[in-house]
């Protein structure tokens, strides 16, 4: 019998999720394909501050070339512009746009159906419960991800002296 894999599970649950939305994204959203649908919604709920491009890197664990490649034909699509901010020349906060605001509501209800139907079944313990252990698994992750950081600026710091002896 197979061992069940953890980390492949919840990755082949994602995909599935990204799959569906992607099959069931509104008529009117037909320009929100891939991740852009994702960063939509994530500007639209948080209009109270302003959201950079490092924001979207953190949010969705991607790259800063992925980042700026994504939001670069956001703009070209006309979802998104990207505004100076007075206190940092530097900075340019990412704005929806009124096309991307105009299908903002059409994301959010397909996105509020996958999710009630996603947990169908799912009495409110179990589903606290699940959302504790995603929480828990996303701590772990994250001191995972430090330990290996440290470990790696570390085994740098040594090439790097046994390189000047």
């Amino acid at each position: 019998m197979d061992k069940r894999i953890l980390s492949f599970e919840l990755r082949a649950l994602c995909k599935s999720i990204d799959r569906y939305l992607g099959e069931s994204m509104p008529k009117s959203a037909a320009d929100a394909t891939g991740g852009n649908a994702h960063i939509i919604m994530f500007l639209a709920r948080n209009r109270q501050r302003d959201i950079y491009q490092h924001s979207i890197e953190q949010k969705f664990c991607i790259t800063r070339s992925t980042a700026s490649r994504v939001l670069t034909l956001m703009e070209k699509k006309g979802l998104i512009i990207r505004e100076s901010v007075p206190h940092d020349a530097r900075l340019k906060k990412i704005v929806l746009t009124a096309k991307a605001d105009s299908i903002v509501a059409d994301l959010k209800a397909n996105g509020d159906d996958m999710e009630r139907r996603l947990i169908a079944g799912f009495s409110e313990n179990e589903e606290a419960a699940l959302y504790d252990y995603v929480r828990r698994l996303r701590e772990n992750i994250a001191v995972m991800s430090a330990e290996y950081e440290r470990e790696c600026r570390t085994n740098d710091t040594k090439n790097k002296k046994g390189d000047d002896e």
